[in-house]
């Protein structure tokens, strides 16, 4: 009977162990580099900017004019091959008083190449000016950043 049973967890055993192994070369067992993309999909870095539009200490909140304005003076050189910009609804919890707080926001999507490090650190510089811009600019506390890699064609 021993023998049976042992034989019954034999495949999720030798599972375990291939994604064991498979994890053991990769830091926190995540995967390394550009993902594989088919079809002529080319591999890029999908970058998303995520913009508040209320104002500290009840001021008016930053206009649709303001908004496009900003977008127009530093966005648009930076990123001249193009964007996507969607209104959204954001989240998030004040670093001074601790509540949650809700507020009209945009959201700014690009995609943009990042072939190896010094690319990806040119990427990065790129994204922090404008983040940096938009807080100096409108006297934000952050403006979000979520990055991940994708298969992309046009």
């Amino acid at each position: 009977m021993a023998d049976v049973a042992f034989l019954a967890r034999l495949p999720a055993v030798a599972a375990l162990l291939l994604l064991t192994a498979a994890c053991a070369g990769h830091p926190h067992g995540l995967p390394q580099g550009n993902p594989a993309c088919t079809g002529g999909d080319a591999a890029m870095v999908q970058a998303t900017l995520f913009f508040g539009l209320d104002r500290p200490g009840g001021a008016p909140q930053i206009t649709p004019a303001e908004f496009d304005r900003f977008v127009d003076e530093v966005v648009s050189p930076t990123f001249p091959d193009g964007f996507t910009i969607q209104q959204a609804e954001g989240g998030w919890r004040d670093t001074q008083t601790g509540t949650t707080i809700r507020e009209p926001s945009r959201t700014i999507l690009i995609l943009a190449p990042a072939a190896d490090a010094a690319a990806a650190g040119a990427l990065r510089d790129r994204l922090d000016r404008i983040r940096a811009a938009y807080i100096r600019a409108f006297d934000q506390q952050a403006v979000g950043l979520a990055t991940s890699r994708a298969c992309v064609d046009f």
